[in-house]
């Protein structure tokens, strides 16, 4: 795979790129997201349904709580009824990382060629990071801070607000959902920050033309996003921080 990425960047470097490693990872980077568009979109609508079945997916589970198969029938029948796949949304992410670690290794064979890895002020064949003395670990760099906090702020923007529950539950019921609900919710904030921290802290150790590919990535994903379903959970962090700037 790494040969395959070599080969493509090479391409991309020689015919596209006026021989400019950096520029030659931005168009990929713009081609990719261009390619991946109707996948993404499939993705960001199949989160927003889910997101609307919430209520009703508590409803069954308080129905069928003595009943997992029950409950898994109901559950497939509702998704079904709706034209949702569950796993959908799990792909856009996964051909992600294919993409990056295979771009991870193609950038990592042209260090043993000659070509010109200089754009702008970065070397994209080594790791954007720069030193404080007294510091005895590289801080990250530029790159690596674009990179992580726009992943972190498209993370934001994936999750849907999610929805009032319905009218007929009872308190009590809305009681024994808690559980379920709180734990959805954990889940979802592991996933928001469990990539930018993931760049920011191995992106030190990373080519920064890797940086420059996520960060370039993620900025077009972030429009995209706002296109097809708008600003989703980042909305209300907005509308959050205006209320405490008002306060004060």
């Amino acid at each position: 795979m790494n040969d395959f990425f070599f080969q493509i960047i090479l391409f991309f470097y020689n015919n596209l790129a006026f021989k400019n490693l950096g520029v030659a990872i931005i168009e990929i980077a713009i081609l990719t997201r261009v390619a991946f568009y109707p996948l993404l979109k499939q993705q960001l609508t199949s989160s927003k349904k889910m997101a609307e079945l919430k209520p009703h997916l508590d409803a069954l589970a308080q129905k069928h709580k003595n009943d997992k198969q029950a409950l898994s029938q109901a559950q497939l029948a509702l998704y079904k009824e709706h034209g949702i796949n569950p796993a959908a949304g799990c792909l856009p992410m996964v051909v992600q990382i294919i993409i990056m670690f295979g771009l991870l290794g193609g950038l990592n064979k042209i260090l043993q060629t000659n070509l010109n890895t200089m754009f702008l002020i970065w070397n994209m064949a080594k790791p954007d990071t720069f030193k404080i003395q007294g510091i005895n670990f590289a801080l990250p760099g530029i790159l690596v801070v674009i990179s992580a906090l726009s992943q972190y702020i498209q993370s934001l923007m994936m999750m849907p607000v999610a929805p009032k529950p319905l009218a007929v539950d009872k308190p009590k019921e809305k009681e024994e959902k808690k559980d379920f609900a709180s734990s959805y919710a954990e889940s979802m904030q592991s996933t928001i920050w469990m990539f930018p921290l993931m760049f920011l802290f191995l992106g030190t150790n990373w080519p920064s033309g890797l940086a420059l590919y996520w960060s370039i990535s993620s900025v077009i994903t972030i429009f995209q996003q706002y296109q097809i379903a708008g600003l989703g959970s980042l909305g209300e962090k907005i509308q959050n921080m205006k209320k405490v700037f008002k306060r004060k």
